[in-house]
């Protein structure tokens, strides 16, 4: 991977107590810069794209040589060196992001009986990300992941689909006690996301907040409802509900620490089509775990 370094060293030397020289040396597109330091004096090795430049100063105090200013530019993509320009932005391909959630079905009808504690989210929300970083740490990214849905009932009733549109079914209209009921909904997911570092945090590396929208693509959506008569059970399932094609999720969430985030989204479309009672929007919360 290309590091463009720029080194400012400032040498100092009390040799001649009247007059002090500076000397100030500037190197731009260098691979990688090594300074050892000894009895003898101080080493600086660094590796520019055609030579090598090597500089020997010699120890007159104790603080020969500042580091003034070191930063780190140029493009990668996983270890892949850049052969283009040099540029303040860091380009790199990410993989990670294991969330587990619960949802809440807003706006359902009050027969549902959606319950968030018993509804959850589980999403793998990078399965590969473009990520663009600043010199500040900030980035943009963009994604692609997997994101699925489980919405229960537990009033007794059951979710029911006779003709790809969904209803809830009071307990009373079911030959028997229902022991579970849900509407699934499978995506794919596009999350486009601003992450801003923040200068305090419970760790060194701060918190850092990132938001956006998701874009999903709902390429699967089922009910299922079981029951049990006597001994045997019963089981009602359909496919291919009148579940919405395409929403977009407004996405926050905030680092704790590395690797852990809390999260929180919202959809404002409504997740199933049609002008029928049984309809609601998503509203989620949950953990990420990267690596």
């Amino acid at each position: 991977m290309k590091k463009a370094i720029i080194i400012l060293a400032s040498i100092l030397s009390l040799s001649v107590p009247a007059r002090a020289e500076k000397k100030t040396t500037t190197i731009v597109g260098a691979r990688s810069v090594c300074i050892t330091e000894n009895a003898n004096g101080v080493r600086t090795l660094v590796d520019a794209i055609n030579p090598i430049y090597m500089f020997n100063y010699k120890c007159v105090d104790a603080t020969p040589m500042v580091v003034t200013r070191m930063s780190r530019s140029g493009v990668s993509l996983v270890g892949i060196p850049d052969i283009g320009p040099q540029s303040s932005v860091r380009w790199d391909l990410t993989c990670g992001g294991l969330g587990f959630g619960f949802c809440s079905a807003l706006g359902a009808p009050s027969a549902a009986g959606v319950e968030m504690g018993k509804s959850f989210e589980i999403s793998w929300f990078h399965i590969a990300a473009v990520e663009a970083t600043n010199r500040f740490g900030n980035s943009f990214s963009l994604g692609i992941g997997l994101d699925w849905r489980n919405y229960r009932t537990t009033l007794g009733g059951g979710f029911m689909a006779p003709d790809g549109h969904v209803d809830v079914c009071a307990a009373e209209q079911l030959p028997e006690a229902v022991r579970l009921s849900r509407i699934k909904i499978f995506s794919l997911q596009l999350p486009l996301l601003y992450t801003q570092t923040l200068p305090f945090g419970i760790t060194k590396s701060g918190f850092a907040l990132s938001f956006g929208p998701i874009f999903n693509f709902n390429t699967h959506a089922s009910v299922l409802t079981a029951w049990q008569t006597g001994s045997a059970m019963s089981e009602y399932k359909a496919e291919g509900i009148n579940v919405r094609k395409f929403t977009i999720d407004l996405f926050a969430s905030l680092s704790l620490c590395r690797g852990f985030r809390i999260y929180a989204r919202y959809s404002p479309y409504k997740a199933l089509t049609g002008r029928y009672p049984m309809n609601f929007r998503t509203l989620s919360t949950g953990v990420l775990f990267f690596m």
